[in-house]
């Protein structure tokens, strides 16, 4: 390695401009192709990456620890990947053999994949077991299998970086100007998978599909390294090592930066990625609010993220080639990613204003009427700007720490383990810490905060200034004025949505941000984010107490009761009146439960009763887990076309309920007749699962048992003569068991049977209630309703 050299003081170096021969036809062809490799290997890694974060949520759950545990796997290979074939690409030669033996490794495993992780969740039940009901132990469980199933695939996901810089500088010797193009294509790739795996692929062909199309995508950007590495020849940077055992870089010698000054860049890119997705996390949240809460949502959302990414990293290839002090550059874009974060937060409130003022003008009124235009402008506001100028970081980062030197593989290497590392503490402290207890307004400052910090000190350093660490004082109490100064980012968000609403209640948790608002006929309102999820107005109130209600009057002998999820409490509430009933509440979110306390006076104040007990954990995997057995499991209501909710929406779920049930056990499920294409789908799957289904209130409940339902009113009207069944028939204004049957019994089943037909069953590999798109017929323009006052 050559000696370190003083580098010149100025912000930008002047140098005189390097002479290039311009590529020839076969050159710039092979270069093409080579981004188009890289574009493909993108595609497919998120592709793989939702396909996996999906399937592993069946098995360990959605809660934000299983999740985060996922996601940790996930980027820990891509990490540790990227950090041993940086070494290794400096040591081999045939670069582009290498790679494409690497993609045709991630084809081959990701088809396997989804076997595998079926196959992983009866070790998962067994450790679970083993270990104990501890939910320490159950994240430490979920962290070890995780692992060892992404772990090989997620490495070598990792590995492809490295030796597609180091193959590219066989013929291209600009290390900038291909890593910006690189890094650039790849991203883009990964926004193309995520747009077409969320909008068409799951839809049509499951997720089973899905990977077979991603390891396609792996096959082909195998094919191209092949091609091009029999054209091109060795992909050697030079044909003789030196002592050092590195490739000498072709083109013009530059001076490294000194040893310390690399190593703070290295860092600085950690704390980068650190800061880009706790972003990510914090400015999901927040847009969660102006989006419609379906899975074509997040799509939209991770999408418009990669877009910035990519177009910041094509566009840093303008200027990536000139003779600059690229640790300034990247300390100033620091300081613009922080204020650019600053003025986001600011805006962030008005986006609805924004949105209504655009929809006024004749031109874009059309489009934004659309839901998914009106969702991208809220993402292109608040996220685009942003994203471009982390996606220009990276490249800039690229080229401070990587100049002069000779192993470039190992640099590049150790930048993308550190930028992936720092993301991965980003991702666990964004949504473990910061979100629930600093709150969205808050963390985005402080994260501004440290990227304006970053930036000064990367600034100062290279300057060599003795007051380099002096700015950053300043430069930090300017910037938090943003967050001091603006409003209240919640209350404003609300009171810009919900213009003639009135904010009671809210809390950013771990799952969601839960509010409780009071609309202008007097009455209040739970949501989840964007979802209405229960209202204290008559009707409503009603409905969830009669879907508690009738499961208890119709069993015989009701002991066990299991409610999947809390919603506003009406539907426990009116449960827990039957004293002789244990009552088991499984609710994701903890907020949830205290929004719960908040709507007391509804829900018969249903978290002190003793006969409740409420547990926060997943539903479908506390089934999964639990060996208890229940008369009586029902859920609370939950749209199908919600993002998630398909797991509670397949015959797998509905096969674990039944496996659940005791002997004479019945399973009470809400239906929507107003999905008219949906509808029959659920419907179809419930009567697969279920061999005798009756339904109850013209189509909206279904009861379904392994056993005939005992519906004669000489038999139910010995459950009516206990005291408790009496209170609960009088505040249904019921007399006797025939006022229930005339009111309320709808079908026997078996012309709901015959009028849904045979046909398409909802599964965990086809979720077609989430990504109602591929449903033929369905009423997109009810389904996609963004938030709006009901």
């Amino acid at each position: 390695m050559a000696a370190e050299q003083p580098h010149p003081s100025s912000v930008l170096e002047v140098a005189p401009p390097r002479k290039r021969a311009l590529p020839g036809v076969v050159s710039f062809s092979a270069f093409a192709l080579l981004l188009g490799a890289f574009f493909l290997s993108g595609a497919s890694a998120l592709i793989y990456e939702i396909v996996w974060t999906r399937l592993l949520s069946l098995i360990f759950g959605v809660t934000i620890y299983a999740v985060s545990v996922v996601l940790a796997s996930f980027m820990g290979g891509l990490a540790i990947g990227s950090l041993l074939a940086g070494r290794l690409a400096d040591r081999v030669t045939g670069s582009l053999r290498y790679y494409a033996g690497i993609e045709a490794l991630i084809g081959g495993l990701g088809v396997i994949s989804p076997a595998a992780i079926n196959n992983l969740t009866p070790v998962y039940v067994w450790l679970f077991e083993a270990t104990g009901d501890s939910p320490e132990a159950a994240t430490a469980l979920r962290a070890l299998l995780a692992s060892a199933l992404l772990l090989l695939p997620t490495s070598l996901m990792g590995a492809t970086l490295p030796f597609m810089v180091r193959a590219s500088l066989g013929r291209f010797p600009h290390l900038g100007e291909n890593f910006s193009l690189l890094y650039a294509l790849n991203t883009a790739g990964a926004a193309a998978g995520t747009l077409a795996a969320g909008f068409f692929l799951i839809g049509r062909l499951g997720f089973q599909g899905s990977v077979y199309v991603a390891a396609l995508l792996n096959v082909g950007a195998c094919l191209i390294a092949l091609f091009l590495s029999l054209i091109l020849g060795d992909t050697r940077v030079a044909a003789t090592r030196r002592a050092g055992g590195g490739a000498a870089p072709p083109g013009p010698a530059e001076a490294p930066y000194p040893g310390v000054l690399r190593g703070l860049v290295l860092v600085g890119i950690g704390v980068s990625g650190f800061c880009a997705l706790a972003y990510e996390i914090l400015w999901f949240r927040i847009l969660d609010l102006f989006f419609n809460g379906t899975a074509y949502a997040f799509s939209l959302m991770l999408f418009t993220f990669l877009v910035g990414l990519a177009l910041g990293s094509g566009v840093s290839r303008l200027f990536i080639g000139r003779a600059w002090n690229w640790v300034v550059v990247l300390g100033l874009l620091e300081v613009l990613v922080g204020l650019e974060a600053a003025v986001a937060l600011r805006l962030a409130g008005k986006v609805p204003l924004v949105r209504e003022a655009l929809a006024g003008m004749p031109a874009l009124a059309p489009l934004l009427e659309r839901p998914v235009f009106g969702m991208a402008v809220a993402g292109v506001l608040v996220l685009l700007p942003l994203t471009v100028l982390l996606g220009m970081t990276f490249p800039v980062a690229a080229q401070a720490v990587a100049r002069g030197q000779q192993h470039v593989g190992t640099i590049i290497g150790r930048m993308s383990a550190a930028n992936t590392f720092g993301a991965i503490l980003g991702s666990l402290a964004g949504g473990f810490w910061l979100l629930p207890v600093m709150g969205t307004q808050w963390s985005i400052g402080s994260l501004a905060l440290a990227n304006v910090v970053l930036g000064v000190v990367l600034v100062g350093w290279a300057l060599r200034s003795k007051a380099r660490l002096a700015w950053a004082a300043p430069s930090a109490a300017l910037l938090l004025v943003a967050p001091l100064s603006a409003p209240e980012l919640l209350p404003e968000v609300y009171r810009n949505l919900f213009k003639d609403y009135q904010l009671l209640w809210h809390e950013e948790g771990l799952e969601n941000t839960v509010s409780v608002l009071k609309n202008p006929q007097g009455y209040a309102m739970l949501f989840l984010n964007s979802r209405e999820q229960a209202s204290d107005s008559p009707g409503m109130v009603a409905f969830h107490e009669f879907l508690g209600h009738l499961p208890m009057l119709l069993h015989p002998d009701p002991q066990d009761v299991l409610i999947i999820g809390l919603g506003g409490g009406a539907t426990p509430g009116a449960i827990s009146r039957y004293r002789s009933a244990h009552l088991d509440v499984v609710e994701l979110s903890p907020s949830v439960v205290r929004a719960a306390e908040v709507l007391s006076y509804m829900n018969n104040q249903v978290l002190a009763r003793e006969n409740v007990h409420v547990k926060v954990d997943d539903g479908r995997n506390y089934l999964l887990l639990s060996k208890k057995k229940y008369d009586v499991i029902t859920a609370d209501l939950i749209q199908p076309f919600h993002a998630g909710s398909g797991n509670l929406y397949s015959r797998e779920y509905f096969r674990l309920v039944r496996e659940a049930l005791k002997e004479g056990g019945i399973m009470v499920q809400w239906m929507n007749p107003g999905l008219t294409t949906l509808y029959p789908l659920i419907a179809r799957t419930f009567f697969s699962e279920f061999p005798y289904v009756t339904v109850w209130a013209y189509g909206t409940i279904f009861i379904g048992s392994m056993q005939p339902l005992n519906l004669d009113p000489a038999a139910l009207q010995q459950r009516f003569q206990q005291e408790e069944v009496q209170e609960a028939a009088r505040s249904l204004d019921l007399s006797q068991p025939a006022d229930l049957l005339q009111r309320s019994f709808y079908d026997d089943g078996s012309k709901m049977r015959r009028a849904i037909g045979d046909g398409l069953v909802l599964t965990d590999d086809l979720p077609l209630t989430e990504y109602f798109r591929a449903v033929p017929g369905t009423p997109l323009s009810r389904l996609e309703e963004p938030l709006a006052a009901p």
